[in-house]
């Protein structure tokens, strides 16, 4: 079976269950600095070069770039900007919220004018200030209250680097795909001399064109799990590129040849959006906390978050279209 194949199917609950599986392995990571203080190796750092939650975040970015495309193809820049608002600020905006509630209840100092802020920078995405005073201030990762929105400018920026690639025709001409790919790939192992956010997304960029070029190849990507674990063991010696697009094939691979596991939401945003500031007021809650206690708790704890965001805020903003973030 190919790609495009499976996707035409409609058998795509998998990759739902993928990205909240994800979305776990990111709190899972998290606890780790969350318990001991920043600068704590975070589970497979050490094994792999990075951490589980840099991992996780990359097949985030490959999943956006598989069905972002798709988006961009089919809609105009104003249908696909307003798709993509509707994914992210709502459930976002209801995020923020709670962090500053959770933060207050667990003894920030911050005034109003920094609160509200902390709220705009964080929802509009163009400068996140993830401290507010005086939150969680007994932590050991004291006055961070929501780490993991950084992504999501990222995340943004990648929308728009794709919209415009689809826009110029990039995606009818695989040489250009190619190209896109070739050329994030080179950025992307050369990050660290890059100047500033420019240094964090090229990484990241690079998973998302690998997404790109999975869509626009989806007809010529056969599935094949078993291949694609054979390989798996070698991605801790591989450089980024390589290791990054053996784990997405393979994960795709095996979300969608394997027996279909529908959820009845995509549950992963608001894991994602509320597992850092959850996990914090656990280890406010229970001071001592060690990191696989915290892992478990904190993913209980979130859990009603993230359903409790997608029924009441993200599905009835979405409406009958569900759309990866």
């Amino acid at each position: 079976m190919t790609l495009g194949a499976a996707l035409a199917s409609g058998r795509t609950g998998n990759l739902d269950t993928l990205r909240l599986l994800l979305a776990a392995c990111v709190v899972v990571s998290h606890a780790w600095p969350l318990a001991l203080g920043p600068g704590t190796p975070e589970p497979l750092a050490g094994l792999t070069g990075h951490a589980l939650g840099g991992w996780a975040v990359a097949l985030f970015f490959f999943l956006s770039g598989l069905f972002v495309t798709a988006s961009a193809e089919r809609r105009s820049a104003a249908a696909f900007w307003s798709a993509r608002a509707r994914r992210i600020v709502p459930g976002l905006g209801a995020a923020l919220l709670v962090t500053l509630s959770l933060a207050y209840a667990s003894g920030a100092t911050a005034g109003s004018t920094e609160a509200a802020s902390w709220f705009l920078r964080a929802l509009t995405l163009v400068s996140i200030e993830h401290r507010v005073t005086g939150a969680f201030a007994g932590n050991p990762y004291a006055d961070v209250v929501n780490g993991p929105l950084w992504s999501l400018f990222h995340e943004v920026a990648a929308y728009a680097v794709c919209f415009l690639f689809v826009v110029a025709g990039g995606a009818r001409h695989p040489r250009a795909v190619l190209g896109l790919v070739v050329l994030s790939a080179m950025a992307a192992l050369v990050a660290e001399t890059l100047p500033g956010r420019i240094a964090t997304f090229a990484p990241l960029f690079f998973a998302f064109a690998l997404g790109i070029a999975a869509h626009v190849f989806r007809d010529r990507v056969a599935l094949r799990p078993v291949a694609a674990l054979l390989f798996v063991p070698v991605i801790p010696f591989l450089p980024w590129p390589f290791a990054v697009a053996i784990l997405g094939y393979a994960c795709l691979a095996i979300a969608l040849r394997a027996p279909e596991l529908s959820l009845d939401g995509d549950f992963s945003y608001g894991v994602y959006i509320y597992g850092w500031p959850v996990a914090q007021t656990v280890v406010h809650l229970q001071p001592g906390i060690g990191p696989w206690t915290l892992a478990l708790t904190s993913l209980a704890a979130t859990a009603p978050f993230a359903m409790a965001s997608w029924y009441a805020v993200e599905r009835p903003t979405l409406g009958r279209r569900r759309m990866a973030v």
